[in-house]
């Protein structure tokens, strides 16, 4: 039906009518007016005998959709009553059970940005074949340029024009550069063509794209690869790169017998093979086609072409116009743990690949979501490896799924199907024979086959290239496809942040966060027809790799509050500040000074001064191939008072105590380091630095490890991890004055932990940092902590008893009693310090213990 006779038949209002002429005529045309039906009444079947109105019926032989003009808007929550909202919800689902496909579109979008509406249209839609072939203008028996084909052509046209004899066009996967070539041959009447591709299977789909446009010159077209060699009458050539650069082969042609040379996937174009190519061939038109310019090795194709970009529309221009389907991205946590697997700076080593993926635990819970997100579609898995494909095909198998490996050496036989090749099987999975297959590198690239609606990423995303091309393999327009569901597995790989240019998320997105049926923290990123979301675990961990590959500090993504925070630490750790918390930089390592207390205790009578005591200690050292310079090396014991005095020397009774306990020394020994305060006289009182005399608790007034104790219990009851890393420790519990601040630290971290650029965080911090603080390493003696070089955990058998420490030692500081160093007090604390009781039995809380 003509427009102006829709229009004036059906008598719209200002809004319908705009939608009609503005948005849906464009694209659709007067074929597509004979599908719209505007203000369709349907019954309510409640009773009322009222009616719902919809503004525009769409139907086609497969799929029914009511259009709403104004849905966004007026129909939203709080602009509109309670009850009409309430009413307007109902009269969706009431649609929705009649099989309608609602499409809602605000009049801010029709009047206001009616190209954006266009693209939001044609996405809601474009599952449906018949309308998408309208749009396209093409049927079953015709097929002409696309939309987009249509502009690249004119690109095209236009570049001769202007006397270009090279050129790239860039074409998103799906978008159909084969047909665009072919296109061009025939409009253009192109006499010779020479195709070239780096896989047979891709020459094979191209012949076929060749004939449906130009079927009247199919018995021109012929192959020239390792198998067939068709040159006699033939004026298409479609050749293999490796077949055709042979010396033998090339000067098999006059050096100006091909008009027009299309090079396809010409993001190989880099490679030797290609420069022969150019080097010999004289062509009216050297035309490359890619989806993916960009290669990870960062190798020019450009110059290959005059650098001459003629066309280009990239994955995310494509899904957001319609002429691709949408994208639903899921980035789960896997587990498997990349760190000890070698990688060159490439790619990882892929028999510590298959060592680590090949895992029967992995495979239920990847099957797990694939059964719970995917159980009936049609599915693509990539993997690491041959070994790998095989080992998942069977895998899949095995929990009734019809799958299948493809690769360069398959051989399947078997009572159910016989394969000579890849190709047979590629077929097969085309037939719907198979409901998912696993691949390696193959289907990367050239590969149509539209109606698949699922990918599973298997292997770790080591080319942001290759994870494009590979997502393109879902991204086509389909009967009854809404969208490409791709699943991921994403462990600590440090190529991780390729996922996000991959995706095309080149820029930190505007994350949404919600939490799932299974309370997990969810990231994600919804826009025009990219719907990307990430375990909260995932999105940390591209982070994480994200800010290692990058050495610059980005600054200008962290909060002035973080910044000031910065500024104030490298205040603190100044040379002359030394502003936290400390042991001192002598040896600290406690089995050598217990070594040299013992030694002490044996033999100080056998000397009569203690330099020849020092000199003895020094020797007994290099008996077992250590270093200590004596008495004064015994610092770190002093602190913990072990020595009472060191003139005469004296040990005290709590390391006589140690010595008691043989087989509880370990718990002994984290019992003395609680007692340890933060700072007494054992340090110096004097700034180095010049002549002042710090008061004691001038800055300090802390037992360090009861802080940490603190810190943990405030975790257990926020319900988080007991788990503080070495960063954590080092930047900001270190800096702590005293026991009754430690809300406010943990508040620090939680935040730190929380913030979306955490580990730009780090590095900023780090290089504030000038402390040269040994006591992390001293945490491994406390009994409580599971400690390893990046962090310590609370034992969870430990747990019950260490809040009941905290508690009653929060009672006892609560109460004032608790025994801190100052100069009035001073032989108070070392009291305590060398007694044998433990600091809460010392203090005496007998109606607490």
């Amino acid at each position: 039906m003509e427009l102006k006779v829709f229009l004036k038949i059906k008598k719209l209002g200002y809004l319908e009518k705009f939608f009609v002429e503005n948005i849906f005529f464009k694209d659709y045309g007067e074929i597509g007016l004979d599908l719209l039906s505007p203000e369709v009444d349907f019954d309510r079947e409640d009773g009322s005998g009222k009616k719902w109105r919809v503004d525009f019926i769409l139907q086609t032989k497969k799929n029914k959709f009511a259009i709403e003009c104004d849905g966004f808007n007026y129909h939203a929550p709080g602009m509109v009553d309670k009850d009409r909202f309430n009413e307007l919800e109902a009269k969706e689902t009431y649609l929705s059970q009649l099989g309608y496909r609602l499409i809602k579109l605000s009049k801010d979008q029709i009047v206001d940005d009616p190209q954006e509406a266009i693209y939001y249209f044609r996405r809601a839609i474009n599952l449906d074949k018949e309308l998408f072939n309208i749009f396209s203008k093409r049927n079953d028996t015709l097929i002409n340029p696309s939309h987009v084909q249509r502009k690249a052509l004119e690109a095209l046209s236009t570049s001769r024009k202007e006397n270009k004899k090279k050129g790239i066009v860039v074409l998103a996967t799906g978008l159909g550069k084969t047909y665009l070539a072919a296109f061009d041959v025939k409009f253009e009447k192109a006499k010779t063509i020479l195709f070239i591709a780096h896989v047979e299977y891709i020459l094979k789909q191209a012949r076929n794209s060749f004939e449906e446009v130009i079927p009247d010159r199919s018995t021109e077209m012929g192959f020239f690869t390792g198998r067939h060699k068709e040159i006699e009458g033939r004026h298409i050539l479609f050749a293999t790169i490796q077949t055709l650069t042979k010396k033998k082969n090339i000067e098999l042609f006059d050096k100006s017998f091909f008009d027009y040379i299309i090079v396809d996937e010409c993001h190989h174009s880099s490679a030797k093979s290609y420069q022969i190519i150019f080097d010999y061939f004289q062509t009216n038109f050297l035309l490359g086609l890619t989806a993916t310019p960009e290669r990870h090795d960062q190798a020019d194709i450009y110059s290959n072409f005059d650098n001459n970009i003629i066309f280009e529309m990239y994955q995310e221009q494509a899904i957001k116009e319609g002429h691709l389907c949408k994208i639903s991205y899921k980035g789960f946590l896997d587990n498997v743990d990349y760190s000890n697997i070698h990688y060159n700076g490439f790619r990882y080593d892929v028999s510590d690949l298959n060592n680590l993926l090949m895992i029967e635990e992995r495979d239920k819970a990847i099957i797990k979501q694939f059964k719970k997100l995917a159980d009936k579609k049609k599915s693509i898995g990539f993997c690491a490896s041959i070994e790998h494909a095989n080992w998942c095909a069977k895998s899949f198998r095995d929990y009734g799924y019809k799958s299948i490996a493809i690769h360069s050496k398959i051989n399947y036989l078997t009572d159910e199907y016989f394969y000579y090749d890849s190709q047979e099987i590629i077929s097969a999975f085309k037939d719907d024979k198979h409901q998912i297959v696993f691949v390696v590198d193959m289907l990367n690239e050239g590969i149509d086959i539209p109606d698949v609606e699922c990918l599973i990423m298997l292997r770790p995303t080591e080319s942001s290239t290759i994870f494009n091309q590979q997502i393109g393999r879902g991204l086509r327009v389909s009967e009854g496809k809404e969208e490409i569901l791709i699943l991921d597995f994403i462990g600590n790989y440090k190529t991780s942040p390729r996922i996000f240019s991959g995706l095309g998320i080149n820029k930190q997105p505007n994350w949404g966060i919600h939490i799932d049926k299974e309370g997990k923290e969810i990231y994600y990123y919804d826009n025009d027809g990219k719907r990307v979301e990430f375990d909260s675990q995932v999105i940390d961990i591209i982070k994480f790799q994200q800010s290692r590959s990058d050495l610059k500090i980005h600054s200008e993504k962290l909060s002035q509050d973080w910044i000031d925070y910065g500024l104030e630490i490298e205040r603190l750790t100044s040379e002359g500040s030394n502003l936290y918390w400390t042991i001192g930089k002598k040896n600290n390592n406690l089995d050598l000074q217990l070594r040299a207390l013992d030694f002490i205790e044996k033999n100080k009578a056998n000397y009569s001064s203690n330099k020849e005591l020092s000199e003895a200690i020094q020797n007994n050292a290099q008996e077992v191939g250590k270093s200590l310079e004596g008495i004064r090396a015994l610092f770190f014991s002093q602190i913990l008072g072990l020595i009472k005095r060191t003139y005469p020397f004296t040990h005290s009774k709590a390391y006589l105590n140690l010595k008691k306990k043989n087989n509880e020394m370990s718990r002994a020994i984290s019992d003395q380091f609680e007692k340890f305060y933060f700072y007494n006289s054992i340090f110096s009182l004097t700034n180095r630095h010049s002549s002042e005399t710090r008061t004691v608790n001038q800055f300090f007034n802390i037992y360090p490890i009861f802080f940490i104790y603190q810190i943990f219990y405030v975790l257990i009851q926020q319900d988080n991890k007991p788990t503080l890393t070495k960063f954590e420790l080092e930047h900001f519990v270190f800096f702590m004055g005293n026991n009754l601040s430690v809300n406010e630290c943990v508040k620090l971290i939680i935040r730190y932990r929380k913030d979306l650029e955490k580990y730009e965080l780090e590095k900023y911090l780090r290089s504030k940092s000038r402390m040269d603080s040994r006591l992390y390493k001293e945490l491994r003696n406390i009994i409580y902590f599971s400690y390893s070089n990046d962090s310590i955990t609370l034992k969870k058998d430990l747990q019950a008893e260490l809040i009941n420490k905290v508690e009653k030692f929060n009672t006892l500081l609560a109460s004032n009693k608790l025994i801190k160093f100052t100069s009035e007090n001073e032989i108070e604390y070392f009291e305590m310090l060398w007694s044998e009781k433990d600091l809460l039995q010392y203090h005496h809380m007998k109606d607490l213990i």
